[in-house]
């Protein structure tokens, strides 16, 4: 097994891979093109985490997304694709009114107002940066972790777990976070690999999960960061 960045080339089988682990999640329910443009958007976007576990033959294993500051990755994410992602949404919704019902009741205002963001940003000069603030500790985030079900309990995880946690060292990041459906196996996995439990939440869409964090520590190892970013990780199972 190899882990290495994820290119264009993986698309459909990230968006068959995200459909088959996480079928229940929001962002499943919207078709195929819509996935894909999703993972596009998202690979594209600075500050993105996106790995991949790949086999001998290049099959994809598994995949991570996260992103070492996930504001601005989000913002970049919909000054670039948000058109296309809202009409890719929009144009699945109409054609399954259940889930246009759906996605209106749940994130119908919030989409508005991100829409009307995206239109001012496009209209408006960016503002000068400021100097002389104090922030505070960077956080980074880990969104979805995916692992083809046959292959699962192999390593994978733990590896596109270890790739992510080392870029976002590289990147200067002093935590990640994450939140992982309250199943006794996610629980089990994140708490074997070190992450802090942090409490619960919902989803809009009415899903529970549980929130973890990981505190990094300060040694950054710039060969292991490097050889992720080249894809040339190589893992045994």
């Amino acid at each position: 097994m190899r882990v290495r960045p994820l290119i264009k080339a993986d698309l459909t089988a990230a968006a068959l891979l995200h459909r088959r682990v996480l079928d229940m999640e929001f962002l499943s329910r919207y078709g195929l093109a819509f996935m894909r443009t999703y993972y596009q958007a998202w690979i594209e976007a600075p500050g993105s985490i996106a790995v991949a576990a790949v086999d001998e033959r290049g099959d994809l294993l598994g995949a991570l997304l996260g992103a070492t500051d996930p504001a601005t990755h989000v913002r970049a994410m919909i000054r670039r694709r948000g058109m296309q992602i809202g009409a890719r949404l929009t144009a699945y919704a109409i054609v399954h009114p259940p889930l246009a019902k759906d996605l209106i009741a749940t994130r119908g205002r919030r989409y508005a107002r991100g829409i009307a963001r995206l239109v001012v940003v496009r209209l408006r000069r960016p503002a000068p940066s400021s100097s002389g603030t104090v922030s505070g500790p960077a956080v980074g985030e880990v969104t979805h972790v995916l692992v083809q079900p046959d292959r699962q309990g192999l390593g994978i995880g733990r590896a596109l777990i270890d790739a992510a946690v080392e870029m976002a060292r590289f990147a200067g990041v002093d935590e990640l976070v994450l939140v992982t459906p309250p199943d006794l196996a996610a629980r089990n996995f994140y708490e074997r690999l070190g992450w802090l439990a942090d409490g619960a939440m919902t989803s809009r869409s009415g899903e529970p999960f549980l929130r973890y964090r990981l505190p990094l520590g300060a040694d950054v190892p710039t060969d292991v960061a490097g050889a992720v970013n080249d894809g040339s990780i190589a893992i045994s199972d």
